[in-house]
């Protein structure tokens, strides 16, 4: 009998195999490096709104005319020399982010199927009517990587002396989304105090 060349059907299976799950592993490698890559510039576009908000509030002039009109914190007790405010220390919902940056009332990572749900304490936000100021032109309030949102939000506060006059104002900037690999919520918060000229 004259010996058969070329594979058998067996082999010919057990190579498919081998080669089914090289190409599953490339591909979920391919699926977590797309992850990784939208989560990257997810972080880019949090870091950016922060520095164009900050950058925005700071250009206005202090007794520019906003709307929506009034605080979301009222007035608050700061040492202007270390930057820290009374309103750092509330966190009405447990979670360990104090309310002036926190955009959630609740756990943050349970908004990830409802994110506009956000707290009442909100001076602007996703769904909150958009600020105006004296016609100035502001940033947005989200931004998108693909169909992924990166959302922004403000709260502010009045800064009085003792006698309660007025002098200045603290802005809590927050920008946050929810991470395409594990759905958790990620953000970055900055506080402006602004002096009464």
């Amino acid at each position: 009998m004259k010996p058969n060349k070329g594979f058998s059907l067996i082999e010919l299976l057990i190579a498919m195999l081998i080669l089914m799950f090289v190409m599953i592993g490339f591909l979920a490698g391919l699926i977590k490096y797309i992850q990784f890559s939208i989560d990257a510039r997810m972080k880019d576009l949090m870091d950016k709104a922060v520095k164009d908000w900050s950058g925005y509030l700071e250009s206005l002039p202090y007794n520019a005319s906003c709307s929506p009109v009034g605080y979301s914190f009222g007035s608050a007790v700061c040492d202007l020399s270390t930057n820290q405010c009374s309103f750092e220390n509330i966190d009405s919902d447990g979670d360990g982010i104090p309310d002036f940056y926190d955009p959630y009332s609740g756990n943050n990572n349970n908004y990830s199927s409802a994110p506009l749900s956000t707290a009442s304490w909100l001076w602007v936000g996703p769904t909150i009517a958009n600020l105006t100021c004296n016609n100035y032109p502001h940033p947005t309030t989200y931004s998108l990587v693909g169909n992924r949102r990166v959302y922004t939000a403000l709260t502010v506060a009045t800064i009085t002396a003792t006698g309660g006059a007025e002098m200045g104002r603290a802005y809590g900037i927050t920008a946050w989304y929810f991470s395409p690999i594990d759905r958790r919520y990620k953000y970055e918060s900055s506080l402006l105090i602004k002096r009464k000229p």
